[in-house]
């Protein structure tokens, strides 16, 4: 559905649209019609143009909308101050495109959407299973309790390896900070526009690192998936790589944050310069990339804990140090970060299933990190505090 009140923009839109093998349920030019319409028409992406004619604006008819139907809406914007789109942002739209636009930004940006809005709909039903999982399971715990400590031990460990290969698929919800990496990335375009660096190279780009990032955010799900699978094979990779892989995933949306990682590697760690082959080991890249992902997002956390606290000032950056070194026959890496820290009476708990400080936490994300470094790569993972914060410390075998 187009929503556009320039009866002449609104007819060449619909036409680029069909050119580009759409179908147009409707074109309306007010708020109040787009309402009515959506409910009507229940289009599978509604093109929502901000400024309007008469009382309610875009962003008021897509709040409207959004309260009662799951439809992605994108709007279509010219150059507007900050409080319109700062009140565009709150409405948590599937993204911005700039007026005047070409048919190649256009399908890019619908396609994105789209995608966005089916792997958002597939989280919250993988969510939903999980606390039917989560619940489930609580049950059982309490039952086995009554019978003795160490049976109840070694039934919750036996069900969460029964169960976990349903769990790494709904588990998938933690993936949404890279999405929002993508959300930044086409909200970009604006400020590109701007300052004129919009062409064919640069929407290029922006095209290639968003398909990539998508791209490795389904890879990671395929290997969680496939992680308790009796078939699947050990390979060799380099650990400094799939740091920096996992980096390159979320930098965009931690330094939004004012949060900065980086990567150290100990002189006298053994590395040498033709591709760090000290670091090479064999084991479950994907697996290894999302105990990363979960490291990198517990210390994130941790800062922000500490910055709404009032320890850290918002204007102090956020910093998230990853050191690598080579000890015996074995690859080091430690996760430091000037967060919050772990309290003293606390710290031995922090791998236990379903053990999180969050309000809305599962506590599931270290202690599935410890079951793959320790259980499945012959590791060892384990947590410190630190003056400044905390550490996480992962040792691999060479």
């Amino acid at each position: 559905m187009v929503v556009e009140d320039e009866w002449i923009i609104a007819a060449s839109l619909k036409e680029m649209l069909e050119g580009l093998d759409y179908e147009v349920s409707s074109v309306v030019f007010s708020g109040e019609d787009a309402v009515k319409r959506a409910e009507a028409d229940r289009p599978d992406i509604i093109l929502m143009d901000i400024l309007l004619r008469g009382e309610m604006d875009g962003i008021e008819a897509a709040g409207n909308i959004s309260a009662f139907l799951n439809i992605p809406i994108v709007y279509l914007t010219s150059y507007t101050d900050d409080r319109t789109l700062q009140r565009a942002k709150e409405t948590d739209p599937f993204g911005y495109i700039i007026k005047p636009f070409e048919k190649r930004e256009l399908r890019i940006i619908i396609e994105m959407a789209l995608y966005k809005h089916k792997m958002e709909k597939s989280l919250k039903e993988k969510s939903r299973q999980l606390e039917e999982l989560n619940i489930n399971l609580e049950s059982r715990v309490r039952q086995e309790i009554e019978k003795g400590r160490q049976k109840e031990h070694m039934l919750i460990q036996q069900s969460k390896l029964a169960a976990m290969g349903e769990m790494m698929v709904a588990i998938s919800h933690q993936w949404r900070q890279p999405l929002n990496v993508i959300g930044l990335l086409i909200q970009d375009l604006e400020e590109a526009y701007k300052f004129g660096e919009v062409d064919g190279n640069y929407i290029k780009d922006i095209s290639r690192e968003s398909m990539a990032q998508l791209n490795f955010m389904s890879n990671t799900i395929t290997d969680f998936y496939n992680f308790f699978k009796p078939t699947k094979d050990q390979v060799t990779f380099d650990v400094k790589r799939a740091i920096e892989d996992v980096i390159s995933m979320v930098h965009v949306q931690l330094e939004s944050l004012n949060v900065y990682t980086r990567v150290i590697i100990l002189p006298d760690s053994g590395a040498v310069s033709d591709g760090n082959k000290g670091f090479i080991i064999k084991g479950y890249p994907g697996e290894f990339q999302q105990v990363m992902l979960n490291m990198i997002n517990n210390s994130r956390d941790a800062i922000l804990k500490k910055r709404h606290s009032g320890e850290l000032a918002t204007s102090n950056r956020g910093e998230i140090d990853i050191v690598l070194s080579k000890g015996h026959k074995k690859a080091v890496v430690k996760i430091k970060d000037n967060g919050v820290g772990i309290p003293d009476d606390i710290i031995d708990r922090v791998f236990e299933p379903y053990f999180t400080t969050r309000e809305d936490g599962i506590g599931i994300g270290l202690y599935m990190s410890k079951v793959i470094i320790e259980n499945h790569m012959g590791g060892r993972l384990y947590v410190e505090s630190t003056d400044n914060g905390a550490m996480f410390t992962i040792e691999l075998k060479i």
